[in-house]
């Protein structure tokens, strides 16, 4: 085996190992990169679930559990009865009287729930709530990551069985407050007390658990190993273009399971809890998974300009038309900028000279870029591609190949020596009949009967006397 042989061998090799590994990696470089910048990172972690404390679900299920709360550890109805009571006592009434002012009793006790529940519902639709929610975020983020990092400071609870409790206790000071500015004396009475809500049972949560403690980790620096492994592989292809379609082929169908994976958890994760808390935790998975859907979509999106990329730099009839057809577009748009070669003359013969330079550059430059965008969303792949074939159309209009003098002047001097040697050849010419007629002149051989050819003899001549 020849070594160019061996060679070209060991790059196919490299190619599809490496791309093998890129894929292969994918996923898990997406759910550890999600753990280590979505839920370590305080403004990012906040911003993701700010937005639940204005969700409709997430309201009506805190309205009705701090309310239930309230009446639980303050019983309205016996505080209203003894309140009239007393009242009556006091006021040294006659039982009649007595009698008739405890029957104020029960509609007293129904308007006071009937406000308590009106203030609780005031309170959670407040922007007041709202930015008490983000506060509240803000502190316990690093309890969040104490939960997923299962440190026995987490103040959030999280079983082995994915059992999920929230605390109510930031929530209740803060409507506490809220009842007695507003004039409900006996809320002063409510206690402080650790009343945490059970969610639910949330299996994937106990996973997420398990990709969080393995995954931060290797998420900083495996999705760089992902890229890598991609650019190796793809480098190292013999047949670039087809091996630059064919991964694009296999990321798109990977990239549209893992979307019908994500999609169908939330599905599981909102059947198998108590239906009173479904929305919320509906409402809860849709705000974290909403990184990983993102990621996966973009990624999908640049799989398809992969396909379409190896496509056109590909061997078929088709792409070979349409680079023809671009060739034209780019010539014909370089003529109407710059008819007469002398606006960007100098600059185009450097950016011709570094043309290839030029477009890794760019090419590496936009993948940079997207590469450091978090989350990546479906419309920054667009926008920074169209950026990218812009930069890269735009550089091929202004360069073009180097035009020496020297050219011109070969070619006149072989148009000039062409004639000579016409002429010269046909002096030649007919020097070169001579020998063809000498031997006209010879004897012709005669072929015998049995095929083979013998010389014909002379005839002797007579002289006349």
């Amino acid at each position: 085996m020849s070594t160019a042989v061996k060679k070209s061998a060991g790059r196919s090799w490299l190619s599809a190992i490496a791309l093998i590994l890129a894929i292969a990696l994918t996923p898990a470089a997406i759910v550890t990169h999600w753990a280590t910048s979505e839920v370590t990172n305080t403004q990012r972690f906040v911003s993701t679930l700010s937005p639940l404390a204005k969700n409709p679900a997430v309201q009506e299920t805190i309205i009705t559990e701090v309310t239930t709360i309230i009446d639980k550890q303050v019983d309205i109805k016996e505080v209203t009865t003894s309140l009239f009571e007393g009242l009556g006592n006091a006021l040294d009434l006659p039982d009649a009287a007595k009698k008739a002012l405890g029957m104020l009793a029960a509609p007293a006790a129904s308007g006071v729930e009937g406000l308590v529940q009106t203030l609780v519902s005031n309170v959670v639709k407040s922007q007041a709530f709202a930015d008490a929610w983000d506060k509240t975020l803000t502190l316990t983020q690093e309890q969040t990551v104490a939960l997923l990092s299962d440190s026995p400071d987490s103040v959030i609870k999280l079983s082995n069985d994915g059992t999920l409790t929230l605390p109510l206790k930031p929530i209740i000071v803060e409507i506490k407050a809220e009842l007695v500015k507003q004039g409900v004396g006996f809320a002063s009475a409510i206690p402080e007390v650790n009343t945490d809500i059970t969610i639910g049972k949330v299996p994937e949560l106990a996973l997420a658990r398990v990709l969080y403690q393995v995954g931060v980790g290797v998420g900083t620096w495996l999705p760089w190993v992902v890229a890598a492994l991609f650019v190796v592989g793809i480098a190292a292809a013999r047949r670039r273009p087809r091996a630059l379609a064919a991964t694009g082929s296999v990321m798109l169908g990977l990239m549209a399971l893992m979307a019908f994976l994500f999609t169908s958890g939330r599905i599981v994760a909102t059947t198998v809890i108590d239906p009173n808390y479904s929305p919320i935790v509906g409402a809860v998975y849709d705000a974290l998974v909403a990184f990983v859907l993102n990621v996966v979509l973009a990624l999908a999106v640049a799989s398809v300009f992969a396909i379409i990329t190896g496509w056109a730099f590909g061997v078929s009839e088709s792409a070979e038309k349409f680079r023809a057809f671009s060739n034209k577009q780019i010539t014909s748009l370089r003529k109407t900028v710059d008819p007469q070669d002398k606006i960007f003359a100098n600059s185009s013969v450097v950016m011709h000279k570094y043309r290839i330079v030029a477009r890794v550059v760019i090419i590496g430059g936009i993948a940079l870029i997207l590469s450091s965008i978090i989350p990546l969303t479906v419309a920054d792949v667009f926008g920074w591609t169209l950026t990218g074939l812009v930069l890269l159309f735009a550089y091929e209009v202004l360069q073009r190949p180097v035009v020496t003098a020297a050219a011109p002047k070969v070619a006149a001097t072989v148009a000039a020596a062409a004639p000579v040697a016409k002429t010269a050849s046909a002096k030649k010419a007919p020097a070169k009949k001579a020998p063809a007629a000498s031997a006209a002149k010879k004897p012709a051989a005669k072929k015998s009967a049995t095929g083979s050819t013998k010389p014909v003899a002379k005839k002797p001549t007579t002289k006349k006397s």
